[in-house]
C-alpha cells in the first residue's frame, strides 16, 4: 500500500462523523468571522481611541473585543469537545476492529507470535492513527477560511507589507519539509526499536522461572539496558526534533515580525500608514502564517502516522478463518481422514498420507511417541489447522466446506494445554452458557472437582490461566467444561497427563458413563486408557503404522 492510498484510508475514518464535522465547520466559520473583526477593532482602538481621544468609541470597542474573545473561547471549547469525541470514536473503532480480526485469524498466525510485541504494536498503531483527528490535521481544510480572511486583511492594510509575508512562506516551507523528512526516518526507527523491545520483553516475562533458576538476571538486565536505551534514544530524538521544529518556526516568525515593525515604522513615519494598522497587520499575518504552519506540518505529523497505518492495515489484511459454507443439520456421524498430510508453515510434514476412520459413537485411542503427530490430528479435527493435502469427512461432507462455528459445535476438547480465563471456576466451566446448578454440581462430582469447589466455592478466581490451581485441578475444570457442553464428539488430548492414578480411573469410568455413545478420541501414553477402546491407532513419525480393533 503506497502513501497516497494510506492517507486516503486514514481520512476515510472521518467519513462516519459527517454531522460532527459539519458542526465543527460552523464553529470555525463563526470563529473566523470574529477573528477577522478583532484586529480591525484593535486598530481603531489605537488610532481613534488612544491617539484620537474618542473615549466612547474606545470603551465600545474594548467591550466588543471582550465579548468577541469570550464568544470565541466558548466556540473553541465546543469545537474541541466535538473533535475529542471524534478522536475517541476512531480509537475505539480501530481497537474493536483489530480485536475482532485478531479473534478470527487463522490459528497458525499465533504459532510464532509474541503476545507482548503484538499488543504493543496494535496499541501504538491505533494511538497514532487516532491522531488523524488531531487539531493540526483535522482543521486544516477549515483554516483555509482563516487564511483567506487574513490575506484579505493584509492587502486591505498595505500590499507592500503583504508581499513581505508571502515572500516569507517559501522559507518556512523548506524548513518544515526538512524536519518532516527527519521525523519520518526517526519514527520508522522508533517503531522498529519498540517492536524489538516488546518482543524481547514478552520473551523475558515468559521465561521468568528459567531466569531465576539459572541465575541469568544480570545477563537479561544487560540486554534490557541496551534495548531500552535504543528505544529511549529514538524517543529523545523525536522530542528534540519537535523542539527544533518549534524553535525554528518561532525564530522565523520573530524575523518576520521584526521586518514588519521596521517597514511599518518607516510607513508610519512617512504618514502612509497608522500605528493601529501596523498592529492589525501583525495579527492578520498570524492568520496566514499559522494555518500555513499547520498545513506544512501535516507532512511532519503524517510521517509518524503513515508507518503505523501501513502496519495496521497490513495486519488487518491477514487471512481469517473461512467460516463460509452451508451447514444444514449437522449430527453425529463417522469422521474420516483420507490421505491427509500436514506441515507447520514451510517446515517438514508432521503428518504424511494419514488415513483413519473414527466411526460415530466409537472410542479410538491414538498412541505414539512425542512428535509422532497425535496432537496434530486433534488440531486438524477441530479445524484449528487445515490439511496441506487430503481431506477430512463428516459422513459424506468435507468439513472444509462446512462453517467453522457449526462444525466446532460438535466437538469438545480436553487437553494438557487447556486455557483457563482469569475468572471464576463457574464461568470457566460454563463459558457463558446457562447451566442448572444441580447439573453443575453433578458434573463436578463426576470429575472429582466437588471437594475442591466446596472448599473454595464456584466464585473462586482461578488467576491468569489457572495460576492459582494445580495442574490436576485445571484439567478437571477442563473436563467439567467438556461434560457441561455435552457435545457428540470428545477429544481427550493427554487429558490424564497431570492427574493421579485415582483421577485417571475416574476419567476411565466417565468414558463408560457420561461419554458412552459419543465419538471419543483419546490421545494418551497411559496403558490403562487402552481398555475398552474400539480401535487403537499407532502413529510413528507422522504415519499410521498399525490399527488394531476389537
Amino acid at each position: 500500500m503506497d502513501n497516497k492510498e494510506t492517507v486516503k484510508r486514514l481520512l476515510g475514518l472521518l467519513g462516519g462523523y459527517k454531522k460532527e464535522v459539519a458542526g465543527i465547520a460552523c464553529c470555525l466559520l463563526l470563529s473566523t468571522g470574529l477573528n477577522f473583526c478583532m484586529p480591525l477593532a484593535g486598530s481603531h482602538i489605537m488610532d481613534d481611541g488612544f491617539i484620537g481621544g474618542n473615549r466612547k468609541l474606545l470603551i465600545e470597542l474594548v467591550l466588543f473585543l471582550l465579548a468577541a474573545s469570550v464568544t470565541n473561547s466558548i466556540i473553541n471549547i465546543i469545537k474541541e469537545k466535538i473533535r475529542v469525541n471524534i478522536s475517541a470514536g476512531i480509537q475505539y473503532h480501530l481497537s474493536e476492529q483489530s480485536y475482532i480480526h485478531l479473534m478470527k485469524l487463522r490459528v497458525d498466525y499465533f504459532d510464532n507470535v509474541n503476545y507482548a510485541e503484538m499488543l504493543s504494536s496494535i496499541n501504538m498503531d491505533v494511538g497514532q492513527m487516532a491522531s488523524v483527528a488531531d487539531s493540526s490535521v483535522f482543521f486544516v481544510a477549515a483554516e483555509i477560511f482563516g487564511m483567506v480572511g487574513g490575506t484579505a486583511g493584509l492587502f486591505m492594510i498595505d500590499y507592500r507589507l503583504a508581499f513581505l509575508v508571502f515572500l516569507f512562506l517559501p522559507c518556512k516551507y523548506m524548513a518544515v519539509k526538512y524536519f518532516a523528512g527527519k521525523q519520518k526516518r526517526i519514527m520508522g526507527e522508533y517503531i522498529n526499536r519498540s517492536q524489538e523491545y516488546a518482543k524481547w520483553f514478552g520473551d523475558s516475562v515468559g521465561g521468568v522461572r528459567e531466569i531465576r533458576l539459572f541465575h541469568i538476571l544480570d545477563k537479561k538486565h544487560g540486554e534490557f539496558s541496551v534495548k531500552q536505551k535504543h528505544v529511549i534514544e529514538k524517543h529523545k530524538q523525536l522530542d528534540m526534533l519537535g523542539q527544533w521544529n518549534a524553535g525554528t518556526d518561532a525564530i522565523m516568525l520573530q524575523v518576520l515580525s521584526t521586518l514588519v515593525y521596521l517597514l511599518g515604522a518607516w510607513l508610519v513615519f512617512d504618514f502612509q500608514l497608522s500605528v493601529g494598522s501596523v498592529f492589525a497587520f501583525l495579527s492578520y499575518s498570524s492568520y496566514v502564517t499559522g494555518p500555513v504552519s499547520d498545513i506544512l506540518n501535516i507532512g511532519c505529523l503524517l510521517s509518524g502516522i503513515i508507518p503505523s497505518a501501513k502496519r495496521y492495515y497490513a495486519f488487518m489484511e491477514l487471512e481469517e478463518e473461512d467460516d463460509s459454507g452451508t451447514a444444514g443439520q449437522l449430527k453425529l456421524d463417522d469422521i474420516r481422514l483420507e490421505h491427509v498430510s500436514f506441515a507447520y508453515g514451510d517446515g517438514e510434514s508432521v503428518l504424511k498420507n494419514v488415513s483413519i476412520s473414527f466411526p460415530g459413537g466409537s472410542r479410538t485411542v491414538l498412541v505414539g511417541d512425542n512428535g509422532s503427530g497425535k496432537s496434530t490430528v486433534a488440531s486438524l479435527l477441530t479445524r484449528l489447522h487445515e490439511p496441506s493435502e487430503g481431506r477430512i469427512l463428516l459422513g459424506t461432507k468435507d468439513i472444509s466446506e462446512l462453517p467453522v462455528k457449526s462444525f466446532r459445535s460438535l466437538v469438545s476438547v480436553v487437553s494438557q494445554q487447556i486455557y483457563l480465563f482469569n475468572d471464576t471456576i463457574e464461568n470457566n466451566i460454563c463459558l457463558y452458557q446457562n447451566v442448572d446448578e444441580g447439573k453443575l454440581w453433578s458434573v463436578c462430582r463426576d470429575c472429582g472437582l466437588e471437594e475442591f469447589v466446596k472448599e473454595v466455592s464456584f466464585s473462586y478466581m482461578v488467576g491468569q490461566n489457572g495460576a492459582k490451581l494445580s495442574g490436576g485441578q485445571k484439567q478437571k475444570i477442563a473436563l467439567a467444561r467438556a461434560l457441561v457442553h455435552d457435545r457428540p464428539v470428545v477429544i481427550l488430548d493427554e487429558a490424564t497427563s497431570s492427574t493421579d492414578a485415582c483421577s485417571s480411573q475416574r476419567i476411565a469410568r466417565l468414558l463408560e458413563t457420561c461419554m458412552k455413545g459419543k465419538t471419543v478420541i483419546v490421545i494418551t501414553h497411559k496403558k490403562d486408557m487402552l481398555t475398552g477402546a474400539d480401535q487403537i491407532v499407532e502413529l510413528e513419525a507422522g504415519k499410521v503404522v498399525s490399527i488394531r480393533g476389537k
